[in-house]
């Protein structure tokens, strides 16, 4: 497999690939991967691992490693007026959606003969990190905003990694990372912001949606930090119309909250590029207070040849809707009811009812539970 950077002609063995594209500094990301063969799901296989044969990584005679990550349920409800399906990811190992693109990451990196592990994040990366580390035998260590949520850092220091609390913001956490790991040849940035193993890992949404409906939803929506899961499902679906298996894809709706808006900001502006938003405030829907995702590009094209959306929410929004959909038996941290609030402010002549909407809910409630 290739790892190529989309803005330049800079391609390279993904053995042997940074992150970053040492032309342009974009995020890298795979190409050349296997077709997509519907003869070669293996329905008894558990997991997103059923399409094992469309992920090829770095084994070198480890086994997979693996605790039954994907194939989570898509369930139909009705929200705001409208019939729907929500994708509940938050019904991972960890708790969240990112387990998807971590244990792919995890087993590449492993496979390449890494002995540590280290990222940045909010909590859930961070969680999930050290879960796989954990379960591949290696060591994880864990950079974090010292407000991170507690229950978010506690997760990480059970399973054994170290936990490093950052003063400061997010950013402050990927400066502080990426110092410890740019000469160390033992310890590889594991960054699910920047490696395209993790990318890989997030297509697998989009082909277990398209499996479990029969068909390619007519919008997709979920909440956008970085973008991995919006991105990563787009690619999935990309990925089955190149293979020939559909003809249709999605069209995405990306959900940010104030103030971290600058993929919002941009495609209502029509800007070819995102100008950060460098805000140091706290949040609720803190997996998605991002200031510069680095796969904003990419992003913006989706959503734009896709003829999609990106919509904003507030604090206000985001905790009504929160609550509604706990008292409907859906429990959900709050960056993911960022996109039940999106869709409560969308008519149905923007989404027509007939059409068919996807909601990825992207972390467990117990992420960060409401004060009592």
């Amino acid at each position: 497999m290739i790892a190529y950077c989309p803005s330049s002609k800079f391609r390279c063995k993904a053995e042997q690939s940074p992150l970053r594209c040492p032309l342009t500094g974009a995020p890298l990301e795979f190409t050349d991967m296997p077709l997509f063969d519907p003869a070669s799901i293996e329905p008894k296989v558990g997991g997103m691992w059923r399409y094992e044969a469309m992920l090829p990584v770095v084994h070198n005679g480890y086994d997979r490693i693996t605790l039954g990550e994907g194939w989570t349920p898509l369930i139909p409800d009705r929200w705001a007026g409208r019939p729907l399906y929500w994708k509940l990811d938050a019904l991972m190992p960890t708790g969240s959606y990112k387990d998807r693109g971590i244990c792919v990451m995890v087993n590449w990196l492993r496979g390449l003969g890494y002995e540590a592990l280290a990222d940045d994040t909010s909590g859930n990366a961070g969680a999930s990190l050290a879960c796989y580390a954990g379960r591949a035998g290696l060591r994880a260590v864990i950079f974090v905003p010292a407000s991170a949520p507690a229950p978010k850092k506690a997760q990480i220091m059970v399973y054994g990694a170290e936990l490093v609390e950052v003063p400061g913001t997010r950013a402050d956490a990927t400066h502080a990372v990426e110092a410890a790991t740019c000469n160390s040849r033992e310890m590889a940035y594991a960054s699910h912001a920047w490696h395209p193993a993790f990318l890989l890992g997030q297509m697998t949404v989009a082909w277990e949606i398209w499996e479990q409906l029969g068909t390619v939803p007519d919008w997709l929506i979920a909440p956008v930090g970085h973008g991995g899961t919006l991105l990563g499902a787009w690619r999935g679906f990309q990925h089955l119309r190149v293979s020939g298996v559909t003809n249709k894809l999605p069209r995405l709706i990306a959900v940010q909250a104030e103030p971290y808006t600058p993929l919002y900001d941009a495609f209502v502006s029509g800007a070819a590029a995102i100008e950060p938003t460098p805000h140091v405030q706290t949040i609720s829907a803190d997996g998605i207070a991002i200031s510069y995702p680095v796969r904003w590009q990419a992003l913006l094209e989706a959503i734009r040849f896709s003829r999609g959306m990106a919509l904003v929410v507030n604090d206000q929004e985001v905790a009504e809707a929160h609550g509604e959909l706990a008292s409907r038996g859906i429990f959900v941290e709050p960056t993911s009811a960022t996109i039940a609030a999106a869709l409560k402010k969308t008519s149905k002549e923007t989404i027509p009812h007939p059409d068919l909407v996807v909601g990825i809910l992207t972390g467990h409630g117990l992420k960060k539970p409401p004060k009592v």
